[in-house]
């Protein structure tokens, strides 16, 4: 897995863990990034301090000029120290060419600095899964990579703002 986006932002985790709960600042920072028609299902837990849950959205014009849609599954967990969690995502893509060659594979790790210092270190990573070869393997990555970590960047920019608003 490649990183792809790390930064501090400048609210506690708790506050900034929002962005995968399910509510409103979800829906309305994932519509902003042109993910349309963005659902995620309530988190379910098969363990102690692990959930899954699955989401589904449409591309927008912005992410990919000829459409496309997003089916996956995430996986949240508490990190070791318990400082944080680790959030772990695999994207299908449906009408994208080549999308049924590859999945896409993003790691988020949210964890507290601090507390007192109200600030939260985020890190994600991507990787992709071929299931079958394509001689455009090296674009695709490139493209995937680019991309994501683009709309990535936005996601926490956007929240971020958000968050600091609604202070």
């Amino acid at each position: 897995m490649t990183e792809v986006f790390s930064s501090t932002i400048s609210t506690n985790m708790a506050s900034l863990m929002e962005v995968f709960a399910g509510g409103s600042l979800e829906m309305k920072v994932m519509e902003k990034v042109g993910c349309q028609k963005y659902s995620a299902t309530q988190w379910e837990s098969d363990k102690p301090n692990e959930y899954q849950r699955h989401i589904h959205y449409k591309f927008s014009k912005k992410l990919s000029p000829v459409g496309g849609e997003v089916t996956g599954t995430q996986q949240k967990s508490l990190m070791p120290n318990k400082k944080g969690w680790v959030i772990e995502e695999v994207m299908e893509l449906q009408g994208v060419l080549l999308g049924d060659f590859f999945t896409l594979h993003i790691k988020y790790q949210v964890e507290d600095l601090a507390p007192k210092q109200r600030a939260s270190n985020v890190q994600v990573s991507l990787g992709i899964e071929w299931s079958k070869s394509t001689r455009h393997q090296k674009r695709i990555e490139k493209n995937a990579l680019s991309s994501s970590s683009a709309r990535l960047k936005e996601m926490f920019n956007l929240a971020s703002r958000e968050l600091s608003h609604a202070r």
